[in-house]
């Protein structure tokens, strides 16, 4: 059934039933932003009252179109889509998207209950109702409503809301996180979470899944989809609290559950629960970019005393553990730093740190067995030039990749201003982990952790 996904997110032929010569309506969006899509298909504009739209031939009723269609979206007022649904079977299409709204997310389970006895035993799978579509950045085709086009990259993510998701395309956008595919599952009438899990499990465009869920309709499917999957699952779980619950009911019409049993639902299954979408973003940058940590034991560089502790706090708070440097990478950091301060963990460089000594003592951190992630940190103070740091970071990340000599993760953490965040850009750009709090760079540490254990679980670390 999955496999089968293929043609949804890559179809031949698409029509669009509700297709409008208004620019205000969603079925003008919708034809506009697959017409722009750099990306082959038939296209088939669907509108009684029009002969010609964008350029291309319009048609009077769905079944009046030649040949056959793989995919539907429908954009008409929700006393119409029953009628488009048995055209959809009648033409024998294998996909629809129905974005309209106005079904159980306002308590209008009927028409949906009718939509289900329509499609039984027909084959044909349904997206939504309520949803944006999705946007297939790695083929470049658009297939929402919705304005914006995420930077083609390796997180697949799966959105309950559509208006979030697309925050969550700007959102990448702005934090250099690529996406390969984007989707809203709205009410989910057919086409669920666990679904999309599967497929995206599979899609050698996707490294790492994330997921906005507000409630689970198939909750052993889905977990089961997660424990399948060989690839990091980040999701963000909206309706912890007694009013976010209520919320979400009002929502897209999803019972939120128990906040405690998705919690440990999710971490049994092997997924990683992220507090919210910024964190989700973090997790997965490390994750697409760095090596699983093999364990809990972090080391820690910086040219500020006070970040150096921050961090340990951050980490020991998210049950990661900062140990004593052993007694070798000591006489190794103490020939870098001599005389300064006593060699620890965290390493502190001092305020004028330069290129060498945060390349080499990251080096020397990477060659340590007792440490199994580098976080690499840095204050804008004034006396250090901080292109050195980000200098130093790039030459081990690279240096790891090209000869795979420790297979450790490497994060930065930088606190400063502007000067800083032009290198930040810089570093992002290339996919380089790198993180204004340490928190944030503590959080994403854990995710390498808890993905080293999985893996470790499954015999592949």
């Amino acid at each position: 059934m999955t496999e089968s996904l293929e043609t949804f997110f890559k179809p031949k032929s698409i029509a669009v039933v509700g297709a409008s010569k208004n620019p205000t309506k969603i079925g003008h969006a919708s034809l506009k932003n697959i017409l722009i899509s750099d990306y082959l298909c038939k296209l088939y504009p669907v509108n009684p009252k029009e002969d010609e739209i964008l350029g291309l031939k319009c048609f009077k009723k769905l079944t009046d179109i030649p040949g056959s269609v793989d995919l539907v979206m429908i954009a008409v007022p929700e006393p119409l889509v029953i009628q488009i649904i048995k055209d959809c079977v009648k033409k024998k299409v294998k996909y629809v998207i129905i974005i309209t709204s106005g079904f159980s997310e306002i308590g209008n389970h009927e028409a949906e209950e009718t939509i289900k006895k329509l499609l039984q035993g027909t084959g044909v799978r349904i997206l939504g109702p309520n949803t944006m579509g999705y946007k297939n950045a790695s083929d470049s085709l658009d297939v929402s409503f919705v304005f914006g086009m995420p930077r083609k990259g390796n997180l697949a993510l799966i959105s309950q809301s559509g208006a979030l998701g697309m925050g969550m395309i700007y959102l990448a956008n702005n934090e250099f996180v690529g996406l390969s595919k984007i989707i809203g599952v709205g009410n989910k009438l057919d086409i669920d979470d666990d679904d999309l899990v599967n497929y995206f499990s599979t899609d050698p465009e996707t490294k790492v899944i994330g997921l906005y869920i507000e409630g689970i309709r198939h909750g052993r499917d889905f977990m089961n989809s997660i424990k399948a999957c060989d690839k990091p699952i980040l999701v963000v779980k909206a309706g912890r609290s007694v009013a976010g619950a209520r919320a979400t009911a009002s929502h897209t019409g999803s019972m939120a559950g128990s906040d405690e049993i998705y919690s440990a639902a999710i971490k049994q299954a092997g997924g990683i629960r992220c507090r919210d979408l910024v964190e989700l973003f973090d997790m997965a940058r490390a994750l697409a970019g760095q090596p699983a940590a093999r364990g809990n034991r972090i080391g820690i560089i910086t040219n500020g005393g006070g970040l150096g502790i921050l961090l340990t706090d951050a980490c020991e708070a998210n049950g990661l553990t900062v140990p004593k440097l052993s007694q070798k990478t000591f006489k190794k950091i103490e020939n870098i730093i001599p005389g300064l301060v006593k060699p620890n963990n965290p390493v502190d460089l001092v305020a004028d740190a330069d290129f060498y000594r945060y390349w080499a003592s990251t080096r020397a951190l990477l060659e340590d067995e007792n440490i199994d992630g580098i976080i690499v940190a840095a204050v804008h103070a004034g006396y250090a030039r901080p292109r050195e740091y980000a200098g130093a970071i790039l030459k081990m990340i690279h240096q790891q990749k090209l000869h795979h000599e420790f297979e450790k993760p490497i994060l930065g953490c930088w606190v400063g201003g502007k000067e800083f965040e032009d290198l930040v850009l810089d570093l992002k750009a290339v996919g380089v982990p790198i993180y204004p709090s340490s928190w944030r760079a503590a959080r994403a540490m854990l995710a390498l952790f808890l993905e080293g254990e999985r893996l470790k679980r499954e015999k592949k670390l």
